[in-house]
């Protein structure tokens, strides 16, 4: 059975945002300096010690369909340690000039460990390589600098088994192992886009530890409200980074204390927005 991601009781990066890129002018004509970064989207980070993903090599998609590798090698991250907005470097690299709108990701061994030292593995298995979009696209010039944010939803990545009673994990004995992993990255051009931030409190006014926190918009397009989320820390805040412009709608749900929906959460460009939100 899949856990839902309400069953986090801790904060985690993943988005796994999974990553920022940074880009720096290069002193070679039309090249530009790409360092790659990773942070992670909600897990249940309350039950595990240890995330562990190897990258082992990362490739940006120019629009004429052709691929620029930036990193090949051996990366292993602990997306435990890169939630709420923080993220990891992985590489530096130089590119061409031009616009990326999409990217391929290969990684190798993949393990998470439980707080009770149960450690599920899945070691090698045919290297899990994703493609993924980028919206808003990149574009980088000769002499200029821009933001490219790979993020991981490692709750949408794995699907967990054990015994469980409704949609929240109360108990790390409900956890038994974990039957797949695909992963699910989101990719944008970080310099066009903005975050939110904020507390979840209760009715009293009181901080409201690890509450799911979801924004919903449709940034791509495609009809489809698009569904980026983190989980508060203990004390209530929270912060959500790479988000396209736009109007979103934000939900905070608890286990105990309620949820409650603030609509029409206004992000623009390299600005962050900040929300409260007040569950009961």
């Amino acid at each position: 059975m899949k856990t839902n991601v309400k069953t986090m009781l801790k904060t985690l990066f993943l988005i796994l945002v999974i990553g920022s890129f940074m880009t720096a002018c290069n002193k070679k004509d039309d090249q530009a300096k790409v360092a790659v970064q990773l942070t992670d989207d909600p897990f249940p980070m309350g039950f595990v010690a240890e995330a562990n993903i190897q990258v082992t090599k990362i490739e940006l998609k120019k629009t004429d369909g052709s691929y620029v590798t930036v990193f090949e090698g051996s990366k292993t991250v602990n997306m435990v340690d890169y939630t709420n907005g923080s993220t990891t470097e992985v590489a530096v690299n130089s590119v061409p000039e031009g616009t990326y709108n999409g990217a391929r990701i290969t990684m190798g061994d993949v393990s998470v460990k439980l707080n009770n030292n149960n450690t599920f593995n899945f070691n090698g298995s045919a290297n899990h390589q994703v493609e993924v979009g980028i919206t808003p696209s990149l574009e980088v010039s000769n002499g200029d600098e821009g933001d490219l944010l790979f993020d991981l939803d490692l709750s949408d990545s794995f699907d967990f088994s054990g015994n469980f009673m409704g949609s929240w994990i109360s108990n790390i004995a409900q956890i038994t192992g974990i039957d797949n992993f695909e992963p699910d990255f989101r990719a944008v051009a970080l310099d066009q886009t903005g975050s939110v931030s904020g507390q979840v409190v209760d009715a009293n006014g009181n901080p409201v530890a690890y509450a799911y926190v979801e924004v919903k918009y449709d940034y791509n397009g495609d009809g489809v409200p698009d569904s980026v989320s983190t989980i508060a820390k203990a004390d209530g805040t929270f912060k959500i980074i790479g988000l396209p412009q736009g109007a979103y709608e934000l939900k905070a749900e608890t286990e105990n204390n309620g949820d409650a929906t603030v609509g029409s959460v206004n992000v623009s460009v390299q600005h962050n927005t900040t929300v409260n939100v007040s569950v009961q």
